[in-house]
């Protein structure tokens, strides 16, 4: 599962449909707090060749997200793809590949 994207790289330029992929999902809760957040990593590729070489684009804007989190919500890679489309830099920006 991975997300076809216009990537905004560094120095405001931007790199047609880039390679988006989640790499890491987690779920955490500060020491003193009460409320769960759910922590989602990404890595932008040039394309799908270009991942499966390891090669990874620079993209700061699309790189670490953060969302809220109960204990209805899941954490598996799918879910975390479902909140990221909901975020700005994601939402209607997006095919699923």
């Amino acid at each position: 599962m991975a997300f076809k994207m216009n990537v905004p790289l560094a120095g405001g330029i931007e790199h047609a449909d880039g390679y988006v992929r989640v790499t890491d999902v987690r779920v955490c809760k500060k020491d003193d707090a009460t409320d769960w957040f759910m922590m989602v990593d990404v890595a932008v590729y040039k394309d799908a060749d270009a991942r499966a070489d390891a090669v990874r684009l620079t993209a700061p804007k699309v790189d670490k997200f953060k969302f809220a989190y109960s204990a209805d919500d899941g954490a598996s890679p799918g879910d975390a793809y479902a909140k990221l489309k909901t975020h700005d830099t994601f939402k209607g920006k997006t095919t699923d590949v």
